[in-house]
């Protein structure tokens, strides 16, 4: 058993608003990092006239001099204050800006590639766990900046694999908050567990919990009952529920006491007027076309919309919109996508193998399905503006692992989407570290640039609040108080 090492908050605080590797040896690539000592009395490190991002007011304060002691922010003083710099490792940093760490609400750390085969008459489907390609995204995630993820379904023995070495200093990676494989009508091993009753929920959702599940995924092919088996059972242990629905609609699945939701694809038939929902029940395809077809027939500024940002509003989940994973599918068709590209650099080969192969969510698609979903992604754009100036609480998130969807640089195109969207940069900002922070339950360490919070940072050459961008290729990441410098991400990303 893993110990459950956090509090996570079920419900939302009233006060807020709102197998070829790396080409080296892991040993080989800790002891070529620049970084802090990792055991014993690290040294103190003193970021000295750099300018703090306050994420909350959205704002950058005037040059201060952070300390870091014990992986700790301990002292935030004037520029050159002795009490700063005294026995510390100084960073001369001005003209430069701080910006906490940014957490990725859905990645999927340690999912292997899709196999499907088949089983004497049955046709089975896997996706299990590759620890070896949990240490490559872990590496690519922090040399892009991303010091902290939710993985939101997978195997939680690969996950405590994951955070055993990672403890011990034997590879480089974020803090993972995890919840283990899905909970829906059907086995995906690796992925999937299938519930037939509310006794299959409550013994699954207990076998999670004593295995160190920090939340509870629920799936599209639950229905409302089991649904509501699944949200019970989670608050019954002390744990968030968060599903992916498509047929039980967002407004309903809130009311039932649902804590978060994944992927703005809102695809119930529910959630469109009356006359339209016939018609798209009676007309919709089976696979991945309602990625489109949905959309055509909703209007992001109509009754229906204003139905569901008012849920939001009043039930406050947990969100993230995962764009990327979406527009990466509806680009798909075209040489040189910037998400190929992505994924050629950055992904795992055997990921990318999958992939190229078969894996895909445009699987079946024509040419002219490709030019549909591409006509309703203004759509898409829009609903996603209306969510995120609502009052739930809105974080970032990828569906890493995922097709074409890399690791590290795909958090930054979600935000740069969100951005095209009309999302301000300082909501996005927030979303990607003090509200997601807070959505895990882990505010009070994670995601500020403040006393007692854990030294998980980025240094920048430039304000994000004004350009997203300086983000994408940080001049240094500290992680648990460890500081890399830009040689030291390059590495991690895997450049030469």
């Amino acid at each position: 058993m893993r110990p459950h090492r956090r509090l996570i908050r079920v419900h939302p605080p009233q006060e807020l608003p709102m197998h070829p590797l790396i080409p080296w040896s892991v040993a080989g690539l800790l002891g070529c990092l620049p970084m802090l000592p990792a055991q014993g009395a690290p040294a103190a490190l003193a970021l000295d006239g750099v300018r703090v991002v306050d994420v909350e007011r959205g704002q950058s304060g005037t040059p201060r001099c952070v300390r870091i002691e014990d992986g700790v922010i301990v002292r935030i003083a004037r520029p050159g204050a002795r009490a700063c710099r005294r026995d510390a490792v100084v960073v001369p940093s001005a003209g430069r800006y701080l910006l906490p760490g940014l957490i990725d609400m859905h990645a999927h750390l340690s999912l292997g590639p899709l196999v499907v085969r088949q089983d004497g008459d049955a046709i089975v489907m896997e996706a299990l766990p590759d620890d070896a390609i949990a240490e490559h995204n872990a590496a690519r995630l922090v040399g892009f900046g991303v010091t902290t993820i939710r993985n939101p379904a997978g195997d939680l023995a690969a996950a405590a694999r994951y955070e055993a070495r990672r403890s011990d200093g034997a590879l480089v990676g974020p803090e993972s908050f995890d919840a283990g494989p899905v909970l829906n009508d059907s086995d995906v091993p690796g992925l999937a567990t299938a519930v037939r009753t509310a006794d299959d929920v409550r013994r699954v959702v207990a076998g999670q919990v004593e295995a160190g599940a920090d939340w509870i995924k629920l799936y599209t092919g639950l229905s409302p009952d089991l649904l509501q088996a699944g949200i019970d059972a989670a608050h019954a242990h002390g744990r968030p529920a968060v599903a992916h629905l498509e047929d039980v609609a967002w407004t309903d699945a809130l009311a039932m006491g649902l804590d978060g939701l994944v992927h703005l694809m809102p695809v119930s038939p529910d959630l469109l007027p009356e006359t339209d929902a016939e018609a798209y029940r009676a007309s919709r395809r089976p696979g991945t076309y309602p990625f489109f077809e949905w959309w055509e027939r909703f209007d992001p500024d109509g009754p229906e919309a204003d139905r569901l940002v008012a849920a939001f509003d009043r039930h406050r989940p947990v969100f993230d919109a995962t764009l990327v994973a979406f527009h990466a599918a509806f680009v798909q068709d075209q040489p040189g996508s910037a998400y190929l590209q992505d994924a050629e650099r950055h992904a795992h080969p055997a990921l990318l193998a999958n992939w190229q192969s078969f894996f895909t969510f445009a699987l079946g698609w024509a040419p002219e399905d490709f030019a549909r979903a591409r006509a309703v992604w203004p759509k898409i754009q829009r609903m996603a503006a209306r969510l995120y100036a609502s009052a739930a609480r809105m974080t970032l998130g990828t569906d890493m692992s995922n097709p074409w969807i890399a690791p590290g640089i795909s958090l930054h195109r979600e935000m740069a989407l969100l951005a095209e969207a009309g999302v301000p940069n300082a909501r996005i900002l927030r979303a990607g570290t003090a509200d997601a922070a807070d959505a895990l339950g882990a505010g009070e360490r994670l995601g500020r640039v403040a006393l007692g919070h854990e030294a998980d940072l980025l240094v920048l050459d430039g304000d994000p609040l004004v350009d997203l961008s300086q983000a994408r290729e940080p001049r240094a990441v500290v992680l648990d108080g460890r500081y890399l410098d830009r040689d030291a991400l390059a590495a991690l990303r895997g450049e030469e």
